[in-house]
């Protein structure tokens, strides 16, 4: 027997070269199939001096079996004996039917909510997750969406709706329907901010789930109010002599241990194990001297291991580390000795580190490594590459090879936008902009006009239209530096440009920039971009009363549409609701509303395809108004109602008070002036509260107007008299024209 070959730091049974686990391991029960947890059956040494805290977690255990939720924080600082803590209370639990997920805090480190990402890994193949009656068939789409980095295409009218609604349905992923569950969350201490805001959306909703909460972090700096903190402090002197005396036979001197161990289970752990590795030699007087002899009496393959380990980060796949030493015969016994330990699916962590390591590379043996650590990354499978981007990226750029990480900054900021986190992805831009102009020129430019049009993205995505707009122009204005004036990527990034430019109204700028839009190009992107461009030019056509030109450019938009095959994608389902948006403003504005009503129906559709929930709620709106012009009441009010719920959902109180406008006008012709004043009442708050004076008109002239069958003169005037300033001052010529108009009728009645 070697002194290489070292113990199992749990239990000291000495490790035959090669062993990869403790032999006692083998011979552990396996637990309950509602247990997930990261690694195999190991060995666990004794439960000394924590049975009031096992006693209060298998009370808590047992009020979330009742439907009493619980939160608990495990407080202590590295090593003190949390996970053999939550150990015992999985062992003492997975027999009486509690289903028990383990996650982690460093799993897929950079990547938003990692930590819950792995966690609900285990539902993405369940339709519908098992155990899950509280998820909708919408909240599984958003958690699907989430779980693969789908980013979100559409433009949202609220940001907070739209992420209030993916931490709702990842409430409802977590949440069981019928058997209790054990959440179980180490490290948390490494958790990102939005891992954070979840879980403590999640600790809100316990109060009637059979849920158990239970998160283990180092120190109780964010702890939600509802949760109970439980501190896990050294062993007393009693309790450590209790622990040493289970590994050491009787007669042998123990005082050199206590005083190293000092109470802590770790330090003392690797104090015995260091003593039955090497029971000849004297122990060191302090901690840190007791891991690096340890470290020393490892082989040179074990040693090279853990110091590669200490470059790759606190966390990392074991298939990187395997390949990065030559195999993984050099990591057998590393686990069971107490260096490593795993922390996610086929990752491993640090779980003891020996002073020094990561200075024992050279500045240019550092950048060696960090290339093929990045290599050992990308040969991963994609969907495991994937989930570590970030730590590719860092590590390309350790290795100075900063147009290799510009692809996986791409993917970390698609993460965050798939996780409706704008502003986060905003910054990686940025870095990654940075990081771009330390290339050539030719290849800046290229990077710089991919990372600003995906920097307008992360702006609409965030409601912010005239940031948005200024990021696509600088992103077309590289794309004339390249050359690249009639390319299909080109022509999206315009037609994006032109959304937002039609959105603030400015109906001459998007028929300019329409003409622009030359297809240079006959692939499939190119003409789905070309064929939006000329449906938005139609509506803002339609919009300046040039119908025989809208109509024309609707014939080019259906033409160029009829030569895609693909019927998929976010880019055909926005270019088709451009389109029937356009052909159905024009039907109206021809007098046909009933036609009109068909067109906004496909509208509908589509909106719902592409995910954009600002046009599919302007859909409904347009819908009710069609079907109102065209005398249906009946379903113009069910759509009103549709728009002004979707609108609410999601914050628009713009489209609110439009939508209350539209319900005004209805029960004004349907001679229900009561319901009528009703709706221009709300509409007139919300109005207010926007600042608009051209809207605040609209609603005037409806309140006027009921106040006026109501048989309420003198309010009904001076309603239209203020309408009629409101228009005045912003210059709506059309609102002060119908101003006026209402009050020479009131006069004239008089």
């Amino acid at each position: 027997m070697t002194a290489s070959s070292g113990v199992c730091l749990a239990c000291g049974t000495r490790l035959s070269p090669g062993l990869s686990t403790c032999p006692r391991a083998l011979l552990l029960a396996p637990l309950a199939g509602g247990v997930r947890r990261w690694g195999l059956a190991s060995c666990q040494p004794p439960l000394v001096g924590r049975v009031a805290h096992l006693e209060r977690l298998k009370w808590c255990a047992e009020e979330a079996r009742r439907g009493l939720g619980r939160a608990i924080w495990l407080v202590g600082e590295e090593g003190i004996g949390k996970s053999r803590l939550k150990d015992a209370l999985v062992e003492s639990l997975a027999a009486h039917r509690f289903d028990i997920w383990e996650g982690s805090g460093l799993a897929h480190p950079g990547t938003p909510a990692g930590p819950l990402l792995d966690l609900l890994e285990a539902t993405r193949s369940l339709r519908p997750v098992a155990g899950v009656g509280r998820m909708s068939s919408a909240e599984a789409e958003r958690v699907a969406r989430w779980l693969e980095g789908r980013e979100w295409r559409g433009v949202p009218a609220s940001l907070s709706a739209e992420s209030i609604a993916l931490l709702d349905a990842l409430c409802h992923a977590l949440l069981p329907h019928r058997t209790p569950r054990v959440l179980v969350l180490e490290d948390w201490q490494h958790a990102d901010g939005l891992s954070r805001a979840m879980l403590e959306v999640l600790v809100t909703r316990l109060a009637h789930a059979p849920v158990l909460v239970l998160v283990l972090e180092r120190t109780a700096a964010s702890v939600p109010p509802p949760a109970e903190v439980l501190e896990v402090g050294a062993l007393s002197a009693s309790e450590a002599a209790t622990l040493v005396s289970t590994r050491l036979p009787p007669g042998l001197p123990r005082e050199a241990l206590l005083r190293v161990g000092a109470g802590h289970p770790r330090k003392l752990l690797q104090a015995l194990a260091l003593h039955e590795e090497s029971p000849l030699e004297p122990l060191p007087a302090t901690a840190e001297e007791v891991v690096s002899a340890r470290f020393q009496a490892l082989s040179d393959s074990r040693r090279e291991a853990l110091r590669v380990g200490a470059v790759l980060g606190p966390c990392f796949p074991r298939a990187v580390l395997g390949a990065l030493v030559g195999g993984f015969a050099s990591l057998a016994g590393l686990e069971s000795g107490g260096w490593l330990t795993p922390v996610s699916g086929g990752r491993y962590a640090s779980a003891t580190r020996a002073p020094g390591l990561e200075a024992t590379w050279s500045d240019a043996e550092r950048v060696a490594l960090h290339a093929r650590v990045a290599e050992a990354y990308e040969a991963l499978s994609e969907e495991t590459r994937r989930r570590a981007c970030a730590e590719v990226a860092r590590h390309w750029l350790g290795a100075k090879r900063p147009e290799r990480a510009l692809p996986h900054l791409l993917e970390v900021a698609g993460w965050n936008l798939a996780a409706m986190e704008p502003a986060a992805a905003l910054k990686v831009y940025r870095f990654a902009l940075e990081v771009s102009s330390r290339l050539s020129l030719e290849s800046a430019c290229q990077w710089g006009r991919v990372l600003w049009e995906r920097m307008g993205d992360a702006h609409r995505l965030a409601g912010e239209r005239v940031e948005a707009e200024s990021a696509w122009r600088i992103a077309l204005s590289l794309d004339e530096v390249g050359g690249r004036r009639g390319t299909a990527g080109r022509l999206q990034c315009l037609s994006k440009l032109v959304s937002v430019v039609l959105s603030l109204e400015r109906h001459e700028e998007v028929v300019a920039l329409g003409e622009v839009g030359v297809v240079e190009e006959s692939s499939e992107e190119a003409l789905v971009a070309a064929a939006s461009l000329d449906a938005l030019s139609s509506l803002a056509l339609c919009w300046l009363g040039r119908f025989t030109e809208a109509e024309a450019r609707l014939g080019s938009a259906r033409a160029r549409l009829l030569q895609v095959s693909g019927r998929d994608g976010v880019g055909r389902a926005s270019a088709e609701a451009s389109l029937h948006r356009a052909m159905g403003m024009l039907l109206m504005r021809q007098g046909r509303p009933e036609q009109a009503t068909v067109e906004y129906a496909a509208v509908l559709r589509w909106t719902e395809r592409a995910g954009d929930t600002w046009e599919h709620s302007t859909a409904l709106f347009n819908l009710g108004d069609a079907y109102a012009r065209s005398g249906d009441r009946e379903r113009a009010v069910h759509y009103f109602q549709l728009a002004l719920d979707s609108k609410a959902r999601t914050g628009d109180r713009g489209g609110m008070a439009y939508t209350h406008h539209g319900l005004a006008l209805l029960h004004s012709q349907a001679d229900a002036p009561e319901l009528a004043k009703e709706d221009a009442v709300r509409g007139l708050q919300l109005a207010g509260m926007l600042g608009d004076r051209k809207l605040k008109s609209l609603l005037r002239c409806a309140l006027g107007r009921a106040h006026l069958r109501l048989g309420e003169r003198e309010e009904a005037a001076r309603q239209l008299r203020l309408a009629a300033q409101d228009a005045a001052a912003a210059n709506a010529h059309p609102e002060l024209l119908q101003a006026q108009a209402a009050l020479r009728a009131l006069e004239a009645r008089r």
